[in-house]
């Protein structure tokens, strides 16, 4: 009973706090700006029940808008008017606002799923109470819960899909999934992580049975669970069936999605759909470091402890080769492979363009001085998932790799679902320094607010307020 009254003071307070944030907010903004003038026509047509009508220049499916119609139904029911009566930019904007909720609920329970059994949770449902609730403010997604995104629908139905493969509801999983992938193409990265973890939970359970294991699988050293692994699958000709015909009964559904997927991408010529001219493949492994930098940057209280800097210390002094090819690496991959898209370089309304403005392009040796941040980010970041297991560290750095690499625009809205995935699953934090992130979470977004209601700039040649924003 306390959990759920916990649980229900946290949804009704995300829910009010970001309803009155989008009442200030859209009071200043009341029309459409950045990528809503795309958005909000949209949904408007889909609202009207016009599906055949498709702006060129949207580059997602269309589950933005297909949510609207599900969400504005009832409150025009309700109202006894028309759905594209409903339609108004608050109320489009108010779609945000509930996905959020739904966010703090989910983050609830995946940190209670993943992390329930932790000695730092003896505490009580409080202290996964405070982690959800410091999660979803975190800023670079809370900004988006007063405008008409893709991003909290997309980090709902990602999380949603996340929790129901811990749980092993795959069926609901997938279902989940499809939805995400509706929201953002490369959410059919993270069903993919699902199709792994469900694939290391049937090895899991095959290593089990046989009695091979002693204690948690993910204690063992990663040499001991590679041969363990090797040696059970491919023991027999009949073991490796046994084992295969596993997997497939429990990832059959994702199997489905991967294939439809695949089919779609032969059939579009790519994954985006409407405009490509800015959104083209590249090999942008620096990406990798930038998801390091600003993880560490929105995570750092957690990282900094003067232990966590001695095991730091003690490490590069035991593996000085391994310290010096990770240098010459990156060193190499940030010479070759650093774009430099269009839109980081013009558009000064996004806070990536004095990112890249004021540190990259100061000086040409700045991005390499960076490396050694980027290497103590990446040792905390291991240091805290050691727990979760070899299998499980697998699926995350392939899909992190493959949901970012790709990308030749910088753009922390990328790094959302990387960022929970990696936060949740790292060792539980203290309450206290959670405490304090929940402080400097809430000031950022303060500043981020002001900023863009009460700084608008303009430029030469456009009569409307440009807005500073993520």
């Amino acid at each position: 009973m306390n959990k759920m009254l916990a649980l229900t003071c946290g949804f009704v307070f995300v829910l009010f706090l970001s309803t009155s944030i989008l009442l200030y907010i859209n009071n200043v903004q009341n029309e459409p700006y950045m990528d809503e003038i795309f958005h909000i026509p949209q949904a408007k047509q889909y609202c009207a029940y016009n599906f055949s009508s498709w702006d060129p220049m949207i580059t997602t499916l269309p589950g933005l808008y297909l949510s609207a119609i599900s969400l504005l139904q009832p409150l025009a029911s309700l109202q006894a008017v028309s759905l594209v009566d409903t339609c108004t930019i608050f109320n489009l904007r108010l779609i945000n606002v509930v996905f959020a909720s739904g966010n703090f609920i989910l983050l609830f329970l995946l940190d209670s799923k993943l992390n329930g059994n932790q000695k730092e949770q003896r505490k009580g449902k409080s202290h996964n109470i405070l982690h959800a609730l410091v999660l979803v403010l975190f800023p670079v997604l809370y900004f988006f819960t007063w405008m008409f995104y893709t991003d909290h629908g997309s980090a709902f139905f990602t999380l949603l899909m996340y929790l129901c493969c811990l749980n092993g509801k795959h069926g609901m999983a997938s279902l989940s999934g499809i939805a995400a992938i509706l929201f953002r193409q490369t959410n059919v990265i993270w069903l993919v992580f699902c199709t792994g973890l469900a694939k290391a939970q049937v090895l899991e359970e095959q290593l089990a049975l046989d009695k091979k294991v002693r204690g948690n699988i993910n204690n063992m050293k990663d040499t001991e669970v590679i041969k363990l692994v090797f040696k059970t699958t491919f023991s027999s000709v009949s073991r490796t069936m046994s084992i295969l015909t596993a997997i497939l009964k429990r990832t059959f559904w994702y199997l489905c999605i991967i294939l439809g997927f695949v089919v779609f991408v032969f059939v579009n010529k790519g994954i985006v759909v409407g405009d490509r001219s800015h959104h083209e493949a590249s090999y942008n492994f620096p990406q990798l470091f930038y998801f390091l930098l600003v993880s560490f940057a929105f995570s750092f209280v957690h990282l900094i402890h003067p232990k966590n800097v001695k095991r730091f210390l003690i490490f590069i002094v035991k593996n000085s080769l391994m310290v010096l090819a990770f240098t010459i690496v990156a060193w190499y991959l940030i010479r070759k492979f650093t774009y430099e898209h269009i839109y980081l370089l013009s558009d000064n309304r996004h806070y990536t363009f004095y990112f890249w403005a004021r540190i990259f392009k100061r000086h040409e040796m700045a991005r390499y001085a960076l490396i050694p941040v980027y290497l103590y980010s990446l040792y905390q970041f291991y240091s805290s998932t050691l727990q979760r297991g070899l299998l499980w560290r697998i699926c995350y750095v392939v899909c992190v790799f493959a949901s970012l690499v790709p990308h030749s625009l910088l753009e922390f809205r990328y790094f959302i679902i990387p960022f929970y995935v990696l936060r949740l699953n790292m060792s539980p934090p203290c309450t206290k320094l959670l405490v304090v992130e929940l402080l400097i979470y809430v000031l950022i977004n303060a500043a981020t607010i002001f900023m863009f209601v009460e700084r608008p700039f303009y430029w030469p040649d456009v009569k409307t307020a440009q807005r500073f924003m993520w």
